[in-house]
């Protein structure tokens, strides 16, 4: 039973919850057809692991069933009873924790009884409560524009049409302001399904809708005016730019620029999503061999955990691609000291999952950095290599280190490793084989020379490489090359 779903729920309640779905299953406005009680009580016995070899159907029916003959389709009906009443469960609760949500459902509720008075009794403390705000999860607009249907039953009702009209311009202009955020989500949707799956997101409405609406007139108008919100179109309307044009980095200041301004009057999920788009497009900017944006990237990061912009929520994770970039970053400046502070400070805001795994790497960065390479091997030695981002990471960090430790043997059977890896799996795109597959070829080519195998000549490679678009870790191969480059002319000289 353990691979079923009704399994996979229960394992993600703590105990508190447990009883709290106890009462809830034992409610009798709520209670099942069938009598789920002993299977939850039989069931929540193998919490919170679930993996008992007595977790059996065979069993669970002997539990429920005693001395009766065994019935798969008559466990299954209980089975799928319980599963619904815990799904209903999981519902309830999720609309309850949402308290504007609950609310306006009440305010329906009072309207749907002729009730309109007490409605708008309750209209008003969803206006206290519902604050402003555009990002996805929030569900700003759909609410406001609830709350505003609800008050005209009221308004009209009164014949009080003052603020029934008041009332529709406030949420014409909400709408508008999601519409044009939306706009550039659409802009940045279709660039990345084309450029990132080779996908087409996009029809003749969508199409029409670029061609037609003239976005950039909208902002002049705004300009002339004292409007609250232009600081807030202007952002998405500068992110819109530097989706279209992302070579013009004057788009890019703008939009940062004005981003920063509104930062404080932004929910923690806008925050984050905008934080992530500039810190996505300064990454472009560095693969494309800009260095101005090395430092404004890393500034960025740092900016975004300051706020605590790092996730959508309190409740929620700091994304691993995240981390990563950070501590990335911050080994290619060198900056080292903020780097060992964020490590300390910011890694348990991991999934706990990946925590260890992520420590150990930031670490053996960090070490690497300061030239500390038998203890960069030590932390690169405890990490886990399961999730696929990591089989790239410490394999290429472990190659710089074995290289710098002159430990040939382990290098030359680590880029066989490696080979292997890139022929096989099929967690990389094409693409990106090919950056690691090049990065192997010249690695392996340097190493020879290095380690005495290959009597070539170093500067062949700096010139190839130099050339060279398609390939990951390239300044560190280039600097690999000029320092044989430099030993060979120092021999040379000293013999």
């Amino acid at each position: 039973m353990k691979e079923l779903q009704l399994i996979e729920i229960l394992k993600t309640f703590d105990k508190e919850e447990l009883k709290s779905l106890k009462k809830f299953i034992i409610s009798p406005f709520l209670k099942s057809p069938r009598n789920t009680e002993n299977l939850f009580d039989y069931l929540i016995t193998f919490h919170p692991d679930f993996d008992s070899p007595n977790l059996s159907k065979e069993n669970v029916f002997k539990k429920l069933f005693p001395g009766g003959e065994f019935s798969d389709k008559k466990l299954n009906n209980f089975i799928f009873d319980l599963s619904k009443t815990i799904e209903d469960f999981i519902a309830y609760n999720t609309f309850k924790s949402d308290e504007v949500e609950y609310l306006l459902s009440l305010s329906k509720g009072f309207l749907n009884r002729k009730l309109t008075k007490n409605s708008m009794r309750v209209n008003k403390l969803i206006e206290k409560k519902l604050s402003p705000g555009f990002s996805p999860h929030k569900d700003f607009v759909s609410k406001f524009k609830r709350l505003t249907n609800y008050k005209s039953t009221y308004f009209i009702e009164e014949s009080d049409f003052e603020n029934l009209l008041e009332g529709s311009k406030n949420y014409f202009e909400v709408a508008s302001l999601q519409f044009i955020i939306d706009y550039s989500e659409i802009k940045q949707a279709k660039n990345s399904a084309a450029t990132t799956y080779g996908k087409k997101l996009s029809n003749v409405f969508i199409e029409s809708l670029f061609e037609s609406f003239d976005i950039e007139k909208l902002i002049k108008l705004l300009e002339k005016s004292d409007y609250a919100y232009t600081p807030l179109v202007e952002v998405y309307f500068y992110k819109f730019k530097t989706i279209e044009e992302p070579e013009v980095t004057d788009y890019y200041y703008k939009l940062k620029d004005n981003f920063f301004k509104i930062l404080p009057m932004l929910d923690r999920e806008e925050r984050c999503n905008l934080f992530n788009y500039i810190a996505t497009y300064c990454s472009l900017k560095v693969i494309k061999k800009n260095p101005d944006f090395i430092k404004e990237g890393l500034e960025n990061y740092k900016s975004m955990v300051e706020n605590n912009a790092y996730s959508v929520s309190e409740n929620e994770d700091m994304q691993i691609l995240t981390y990563r970039n950070i501590f990335l970053y911050c080994v290619n400046i060198g900056e080292i000291i903020w780097l060992k502070e964020f490590i300390e400070k910011y890694t348990d805001k991991l999934n706990p999952e990946y925590r260890d795994d992520m420590r150990n790497l930031a670490y053996a960065n960090l070490y690497f950095v300061k030239k500390e390479f038998e203890k960069a091997l030590v932390y690169i030695s405890k990490i886990n290599q399961e999730f696929f981002l990591l089989k790239t990471d410490v394999k290429t960090l472990l190659l710089f280190i074995y290289y710098e430790l002159s430990y040939f043997e382990q290098a030359y059977s680590l880029i066989d490793t490696f080979k292997h890896f890139l022929t096989n799996t099929k967690e990389i795109s094409d693409t990106h084989k090919e950056f690691f597959n090049n990065f192997v070829k010249y690695y392996f080519g340097i190493l020879k020379i290095k380690s005495g195998q290959s009597k070539d000549d170093a500067s062949f490679y700096f010139k190839k490489l130099e050339k060279e678009k398609n390939i990951v870790c390239k300044n560190w191969l280039l600097e690999k090359v000029s320092e044989l480059s430099k030993n060979k002319t120092l021999n040379k000289f000293e013999n």
